[in-house]
């Protein structure tokens, strides 16, 4: 027969067990709105009883266990989910990388509008075709001169804000490699603090989330695989390449590409090799920079060469009409209506800016009413020869009708993404995530525990009372 302290020690495990499980609960509602936080749960289990109470043998018949165990406080937690959650988060930051930046090259280009380059470069066909009518009016001659320079400004304009927009891309590339880096310096803190938390068996839950919480931030910047290996070791890789390795972890910097110094690529700082991208905003940010190699996909990179390229043709194309032409009285040919290469220093000329007289409109020399260059000019408008798309205007329009293109898919992969991520992150919190209905339901089913093994003891305490101050007594 067992020693009524056994029953007080099993009533008191009852108890403490129960105050374990509302303090769980309590923490479990004050981080109800915590970003990352983990729903945790008291694990108990039945004591076996003693091989020994030190009076009597308790493995005989009718034997009692020992009361219950607190053997630990476990999150609830899908590991599948994550892994789901980042791979699909990872192609989300893609997605939205890329369309960022197609949304803002459609903002550069500003088609179609009244101060787009197919409205302007429209006005200036005009205008040459208005001067085409009266060829030694001066004012119709500054009004080809004032189109000239709109078309110039337009193209110039554009042209340094692709610039500026490759230039703000590898600057957020940067930041990228920056904060990732970041993460993973706190990562490998983490791994350090919680491998060391549980070499006595306890859970290091809330610095797990704070882990977890960035392994999600994480993935949205890169493609990352995580694991946890049977020591409690944790490895983050990119691209299979070790980016946190337990305690230790290995930065990536932004490094210029040799052969483009305008350019900048994500390396291993130890090693100078590139980082294995495939997803994650560094990806879309690349992609949306370079272009993806895939023809259906055109990056900064491709309309910083076609307008440049475009920019060049209308120099060469004017100028090769006008030079061959004859201004008004004196004025001779050979002039040159536009100067400059490209997109990024054409300009009027000297000639047609000091003298509306050498813009050319005639084929031959003191002619008067003579307007036969003027008419090959707005010829020039619709020839369909210069491009691989056509006219200078069929050009333009197939630029913004790819970008277009591209952008509404950007737009819907990331859409589609973002809806995908959320219904993997509602799942998580399904499991996850703290429910106040089920905390309150679990705290009324504790404090009830809590009351019984407290009822429990003072009902032994009556007992031992018995025992001490009324038995013996009958008769004295």
């Amino acid at each position: 027969m067992s020693s009524i302290f056994y029953g007080f020690e099993i009533a008191k495990s009852g108890l403490f067990a129960a105050q374990k499980a509302l303090d769980v609960i309590s923490h479990n509602v004050a981080n109800a709105d915590t970003p990352g936080y983990t729903r945790q749960r008291v694990e108990l289990s039945a004591k076996a009883p003693p091989t020994s109470l030190g009076m009597n043998d308790m493995y005989g018949q009718g034997r009692i266990g020992a009361g219950v165990d607190v053997t630990g406080i476990n999150q609830i937690r899908d590991i599948f989910l994550d892994v789901q959650y980042r791979i699909e988060n990872s192609l989300y930051g893609e997605w939205d990388a890329k369309t960022q930046v197609l949304d803002s090259l459609e903002a550069i280009f500003n088609e179609p509008s009244d101060s787009g380059i197919a409205t302007v470069i429209g006005e200036f066909f005009d205008a040459w075709e208005e001067l085409s009518k009266n060829p030694e009016s001066l004012s119709t001659r500054a009004v080809v001169r004032e189109k000239g320079v709109a078309v110039v400004q337009t193209i110039r304009t554009t042209y340094t804000k692709l610039l500026d927009k490759r230039d703000e891309i590898n600057l957020n590339i940067t930041t990228r490699i920056e904060e990732i880096n970041s993460y993973a310096k706190r990562i490998a803190e983490l791994n350090d603090q919680i491998y060391k938390f549980e070499l006595n068996g306890d859970k290091a839950n809330d610095l797990r989330d704070e882990r977890n919480l960035l392994l999600d931030k994480l993935s949205n910047l890169v493609n990352i695989t995580s694991y946890e290996d049977s020591q409690g070791r944790m490895r983050v890789d990119i691209g299979g390449q070790a980016l946190v390795d337990h305690t230790s972890y290995y930065e990536i910097e932004a490094q210029a590409d040799p052969s483009d110094m305008n350019m900048v690529y994500p390396v291993w700082k130890d090693t100078g090799t590139a980082v294995n991208i495939k997803s994650g905003m560094l990806k879309g940010m690349l992609d949306a920079r370079d272009g993806s190699g895939d023809p259906e996909y055109k990056g900064v990179k491709y309309y910083i060469t076609e307008w440049n390229e475009f920019a060049s043709k209308f120099i060469s194309e004017v100028n090769a009409i006008h030079e061959t032409g004859y201004g008004l009285g004196s004025a001779g040919t050979g002039y040159l209506f536009f100067k400059g290469n490209g997109a990024m220093d054409i300009d009027i000329s000297d000639d047609i800016k000091n003298d509306l007289n050498n813009i050319a409109a005639a084929s031959v020399s003191d002619l008067p009413g003579d307007n036969s260059k003027a008419l090959e000019m707005i010829a020039l408008r619709s020839d369909t020869s210069i491009f691989s798309e056509g006219s200078f205007e069929d050009f333009t329009r197939s630029l913004v009708s790819n970008l277009g293109v591209d952008t509404q898919q950007a737009e819907m992969m990331s859409e589609n993404q973002s809806v995908l991520i959320q219904q993997i992150d509602n799942n998580r919190q399904s499991i996850s995530g703290v429910s106040l209905d089920e905390e309150m339901a679990d705290m009324v089913k504790y404090q009830h525990i809590y009351n019984a093994a407290a009822r429990m003891i003072t009902a032994i305490d009556e007992m031992i009372d018995t025992i001490v101050n009324k038995m013996g007594i009958v008769g004295r």
